[in-house]
């Protein structure tokens, strides 16, 4: 018994026709009468009952009908499992970036990650800080490359990371403002200016992400004056642009955005300023088998 005999007994059963069957397969009628009956003859049964003009299955032809499409329909699932594991993994692997995030090696990253498994269904969003944490705790996102934020936070959420960049603070300032020739600032000479905030207070909900960028500033000796809030980094670099204000930006953000324009200049903190941390960031309940395959490189 092989696979092509079951193929055409379950064709003739289903159309009750030799001659239709023969059509299916572009065989002779009689190539089909000859497998049916090495069929019953290796099963020792009647399959079909037929004559010259009708054809029907016998009760034990009625059994084996169904035993023989089950296995036809095992066969072919073996078939394509054994073919995707051959190509690699597949599944579906949702990723959040942090809005803004200019870094060479995620695109590396994500090019030899879709190489390596060809048949893993890859979304990218962007978002701020607040939504991406949200998504990912909401199972939106499988993977969150984020600001960190105060560990105490994340692990409320069962949130955990790893951390892949660290980046300088960099002080955007419009070319008219009187320290835009700096090669180098300290966040305490701009306590007199007004600034621009990426984010509100409410943007990060419960993940601490603005009190986070306050401390920032406490830390050197005042509290901001904040004019202005946005929604992304590049609205903030915009505003600067327009003389509104000065915005605090990681270096990784807006590196080669040609918002720096001749009035718009980005000088990096000295050494004292905070340091940003980049992390890829998970939701440990999310058991997405695809998430690790991801994490692992980094």
């Amino acid at each position: 018994m092989n696979l092509r005999q079951l193929e055409y007994f379950v064709s003739v059963a289903e159309t009750l026709s030799f001659t239709r069957t023969a059509e299916t397969f572009f065989i002779s009628q009689t190539a089909i009468t000859q497998q049916i009956k090495a069929l019953e003859k290796q099963l020792d049964v009647i399959l079909l009952k037929r004559t010259k003009r009708h054809v029907e299955l016998t009760p034990a032809g009625s059994v084996f009908l169904s035993e023989a499409k089950a296995i036809l329909t095992r066969t072919e699932n073996a078939i394509k499992r054994t073919k995707k594991t051959a190509t690699g993994f597949s599944g579906v692997l949702n990723l959040g970036i942090i809005e803004g995030y200019e870094e060479p090696k995620i695109p590396d990253i994500i090019r030899a990650f879709r190489t390596r498994y060809p048949n893993i269904s890859l979304s990218i969003a962007e978002g701020n800080v607040g939504w991406l944490y949200n998504a990912l705790n909401n199972q939106e996102l499988d993977v969150a490359l984020n600001i960190n934020t105060p560990k105490s936070k994340l692990d409320k959420y069962d949130i955990t990371y790893k951390t892949i960049g660290r980046y300088k603070l960099v002080a955007h300032l419009p070319t008219a403002h009187p320290l835009a020739f700096r090669n180098v600032l300290s966040l305490s000479e701009l306590k007199n200016d007004t600034f621009i905030f990426t984010g509100t207070e409410k943007e990060g909900d419960d993940f601490g992400h603005y009190e986070t960028t306050l401390e920032h500033f406490v830390r050197t000796g005042f509290t901001p004056n904040i004019i202005q809030h946005s929604d992304s980094f590049r609205i903030s670099a915009l505003m600067v642009a327009a003389n509104i204000g000065i915005a605090i930006m990681p270096s990784f953000a807006l590196a080669s955005s040609p918002t720096l324009t001749s009035s718009h200049v980005a000088i990096p903190l000295d050494e004292n300023a905070d340091i940003i941390e980049v992390v890829a960031a998970r939701y440990n309940a999310n058991n997405n088998p695809t998430i690790d395959k991801f994490l692992s490189y980094f």
